[in-house]
C-alpha cells in the first residue's frame, strides 16, 4: 500500500539553481496562532531553509508553494533523532550502572554513546537526503 498520507507547509521560495530549489518555511510552535501570542513568550517563529529537487514546475524567487513530504517519512525522522537515540542511551545507562554501580560513570559513558550515534548519521547525511525528499506544488 502506497503512504499517500503526506505533511504540508506552505513556503516561498527562496532561490532557483537548475532543479535544486531552497525554499523558506516559518516554523510555528503549537501556539503560534493564538490570539494571545503577542502577550506570552511561549510563541515561537523560526523561519527555516529547505532543499527540493524538483524540475515538474517553473519557479522563481519569491513564489509561493506548498511544500509536501510523506509521513512515514516524518516518522522515520523522529525515530532516528529522537527515538533511537533515547534507546541506545537508556540501555548504556542501565548497563553500566549495573557493571559499574558507580552512576556518574554510567551516566557519562551513555551520553558519550551518543556522540559516535549523531557523528554516524552526520556521516550519512548525503545518503539521508536522498531518503527524505521533498514535493513541490504550486498552490490553488
Amino acid at each position: 500500500m502506497e503512504d499517500t498520507v503526506c505533511i504540508e507547509q506552505q513556503g516561498t521560495v527562496e532561490e532557483v539553481n537548475g532543479h535544486k530549489v531552497l525554499i523558506r518555511i516559518r516554523q510555528l510552535s503549537a501556539c503560534g496562532n493564538c490570539h494571545a501570542r503577542s502577550f506570552c513568550t511561549l510563541s515561537e517563529m523560526k523561519d527555516k531553509t529547505i532543499e527540493a529537487d524538483d524540475s515538474s514546475l517553473v519557479l522563481s524567487a519569491g513564489d509561493t508553494v506548498t511544500v509536501m513530504m510523506k509521513r512515514s517519512m516524518g516518522n522515520k525522522a523522529v525515530l532516528l533523532g529522537y527515538v533511537l537515540p533515547l534507546f541506545l542511551l537508556m540501555i548504556t545507562l542501565l548497563l553500566f550502572n549495573a557493571l559499574t554501580k558507580e552512576e556518574w560513570i554510567a551516566g557519562f559513558i551513555s551520553v558519550a554513546v551518543l556522540l559516535p550515534y549523531y557523528f554516524t548519521l552526520y556521516l550519512l547525511r548525503d545518503r539521508l537526503s536522498n531518503t527524505f525528499t521533498f514535493t513541490l506544488r504550486k498552490p490553488d
